[in-house]
């Protein structure tokens, strides 16, 4: 008789972690997202080589905008 009392709170257990298993399973089955088949037409291959002229622009208005300038940021917290 002590064995079965020891044993059912363990099968309990196990039909309750089933159960929840098998409904996880359907529900996420269910509710899969699906790629579209037309997302290669929304990428684009990234260019092997920099815009040169465009990374200038961008470190100017940088030094033109920030008060302290990267160069010095940096400069700043080196440990001498």
């Amino acid at each position: 008789m002590s064995l079965i009392k020891k044993i059912i709170p363990i099968l309990i257990i196990l039909l309750v972690m089933s159960i929840a298993w098998i409904g996880f399973s359907i529900y996420f089955q269910k509710t899969g997202v699906d790629i579209d088949p037309n997302a290669t037409n929304f990428t684009k291959p990234i260019s092997p080589s920099f815009n040169l002229e465009v990374l200038e622009e961008v470190s100017t208005k940088t030094e033109e905008s920030f008060p302290v300038s990267p160069s010095e940021f940096l400069e700043l917290n080196q440990l001498d």
